[in-house]
């Protein structure tokens, strides 16, 4: 009886304990202690990417609407509208060129990885800068060298060739944007990697398998 009573008193006094360091390893994560604090979550849109986000899907909606309508009223009803073609190219560009930046944020850039995942640490960081500073060299010169082009059109007064004539200029214009938005997608990114870790990295996938598939697995049955 007395060992057996030694035995449930040195388990209990162990899981206190064990509970003890946990609830202290806590306290010292929240008090920025010796472990290792929590990268933030890179990707996160603020209001005025959201608003920018919204406009170009308006954009893109619109240019779709178009083309159904252009294309319903040509071969239904025989009938062709002028401003169509040109409308659609231009709010397709401007949409493109809104969202480049946002595209990167939500990690729809094509990304190689199979290399860089082999690489020590060190080097995998040095990759990432590195992809961030070719990012932004490319991104200054798409928006520096397109400025000269929407002075010209500005200055000469060009307009579209369709009877709509919009102002050339304003369709030039979203290669500049265009340029601020990515390289500044890139120069977050550059911190990002500097600072924490891979801003390139995917979002984590699902790890819960479709409902199908687990019965599947479940009854030991084969999926084709």
């Amino acid at each position: 009886m007395r060992s057996r009573n030694w035995n449930t008193y040195a388990r209990s006094a162990s899981m206190m304990a064990s509970e003890f360091d946990s609830a202290s390893l806590s306290v010292a994560r929240q008090r920025g202690g010796s472990a290792t604090r929590a990268a933030p979550e890179f990707g996160r849109l603020g209001r005025a990417s959201r608003l920018v986000l919204a406009v170009a899907t308006i954009l893109a909606l619109g240019a779709t609407a178009i083309m159904i309508l252009e294309g319903v009223s040509r071969y239904v009803f025989n009938v062709s509208y002028f401003w169509a073609e040109e409308s659609v190219r231009f709010l397709m560009v401007w949409a493109f060129f809104l969202t480049l930046g946002i595209a990167g944020f939500r990690r729809c850039h094509i990304r190689t990885e199979l290399l860089v995942q082999r690489l020590p640490g060190a080097a995998q960081r040095v990759v990432w800068l590195l992809s961030c500073a070719a990012g932004m060299a490319f991104a200054f010169i798409l928006g520096y060298s397109s400025i000269p082009q929407v002075q010209r059109f500005y200055a000469m007064g060009m307009v579209s060739e369709s009877s709509l004539e919009v102002p050339m200029w304003l369709l030039f214009l979203a290669m500049p944007v265009g340029g601020v938005a990515l390289f500044l997608y890139y120069a977050c990114a550059a911190w990002h990697a500097w600072r924490w870790g891979d801003p390139f990295a995917s979002p984590p996938a699902d790890e819960e398998p479709d409902a199908g598939v687990a019965a599947a697995l479940t009854r030991q049955e084969p999926l084709l």
